[in-house]
């Protein structure tokens, strides 16, 4: 598959479909990517097929596409699925969920015929509101979304370099002469202070 290069847009693509007979009900691209319309369409239009297969109702899911990912929302009827593109996969989850559901809340707001209606058939309603919905949340700054911390990583089990293993067997070497040392001098000490104690009952008894 061509790989997608969006444009300036941090969310290209925003669509609302109808999940039992795969109808996509309406969708907005941004116009610097219409080039890529028909491909965006087709993956949205292949989420709607698999999505009563993938998704409960009220479930959601993150999917990697590219350099981005696209975000989807299954309504509490498993009726329809909402999905918008991200451009890039850092782009703040909660941030593209919260937009789906405010979405979610535009096409109920005056959801009307939705079972019955046709391909596209809320583009001129809703355009306008999506375009809206979109530049808000491609302008809205997530405050609890802060850089990475570097967490270091867990040593303790690496295997030692030779040089390393080495060392340790020398240091190692090196307590036990010192521990040999002291035991010999503690037996030395002992014996001379038995051997004065030998003497001095020979003497008492001379």
């Amino acid at each position: 598959m061509q790989q997608h290069t969006w444009g300036g847009s941090n969310l290209p693509f925003l669509a609302v479909g109808r999940v039992k007979d795969s109808v996509t009900l309406a969708y907005y691209i941004d116009p610097e990517n219409v080039e890529q319309q028909e491909q965006t369409q087709e993956v949205f239009q292949k989420l709607l097929k698999a999505s009563s297969q993938k998704l409960a109702a009220g479930q959601r899911t993150r999917l990697q596409w590219n350099n981005g990912s696209v975000c989807c929302l299954m309504d509490e009827q498993a009726r329809l699925l909402y999905c918008v593109v991200t451009s890039l996969l850092t782009y703040p989850e909660r941030q593209a969920y919260q937009l789906l559901y405010d979405f979610r809340a535009l096409v109920e707001r005056d959801g009307v015929g939705l079972d019955e209606a046709e391909k596209h058939a809320l583009n001129d309603k809703l355009r306008e509101p999506m375009r809206d919905l979109v530049k808000k949340y491609e302008a809205l700054q997530d405050p609890k979304v802060s850089s990475a911390t570097i967490t270091p990583p867990d040593t303790s089990s690496v295997p030692l370099h030779h040089q390393d293993a080495r060392e340790m067997r020398q240091a190692d070497g090196k307590k036990w002469l010192l521990l040999f040392v002291a035991v010999v001098v503690i037996a030395f000490i002992l014996w001379l202070l038995g051997r004065s104690s030998g003497d001095g009952k020979t003497a008492l008894i001379m």
